[in-house]
């Protein structure tokens, strides 16, 4: 407390507390504590965890982690739809993705499906989605994307795989089905 907050019928004991409660402490410091972009990388966690945000080891690098934050409380507000599915694949820098729902062999938008996703008569399949990615990922990219969307995707649905199938990586060889690279479609 300061004696410049003191009214001015203050009493002199209410004078003398005030000059000997007085703290010297600078909070300039703290006040970037909550903010994503000026956060101390070693308090990032903390943030995250304040700000609900689940798997956060999902992100590899400083950036990936403080995007995943910036977006959480967007993310929490549109959890369960396809819109915080792509936004959580944007901030993990794995690119934009194609989401298709299955319903008995035909997709959402009444296309027919002859790639294995949809399966035909099968009345449990209508909640199968899968995630298509043009950027290829690794076995572990590819876990840490699956557990994200287990906490992000809608509870109603089953992820059938996540289809990479498209990535020009795999189209001129350089990712080969080697332990560190699969052949393009990671089932769940």
């Amino acid at each position: 407390m300061s004696r410049q907050l003191l009214p001015p019928n203050a009493t002199r004991l209410e004078a003398a507390l005030a000059d000997t409660l007085q703290t010297h402490i600078n909070p300039s410091p703290l006040r970037g504590i909550a903010d994503s972009a000026r956060c101390p990388d070693a308090l990032l966690p903390w943030l995250a965890w304040e700000r609900s945000v689940e798997n956060l080891s999902a992100a590899a690098t400083v950036p990936q982690m403080r995007a995943l934050i910036r977006s959480s409380i967007e993310v929490h507000r549109r959890k369960g739809t396809l819109a915080a599915v792509r936004q959580v694949f944007r901030d993990l820098d794995l690119g934009e993705v194609r989401i298709d729902e299955g319903n008995n062999r035909y997709l959402a938008n009444g296309d027919m499906a002859a790639d294995g996703f949809c399966t035909a008569g099968d009345p449990d399949g209508w909640a199968e989605y899968r995630v298509r990615i043009d950027k290829m990922l690794d076995v572990d990219q590819a876990a840490a994307a699956r557990r994200v969307l287990n906490d992000i995707a809608p509870a109603r649905c089953v992820l059938w795989g996540l289809d990479f199938t498209g990535a020009t990586l795999i189209a001129n060889g350089y990712a080969q089905a080697n332990g560190k690279y699969t052949a393009g479609v990671i089932t769940a």
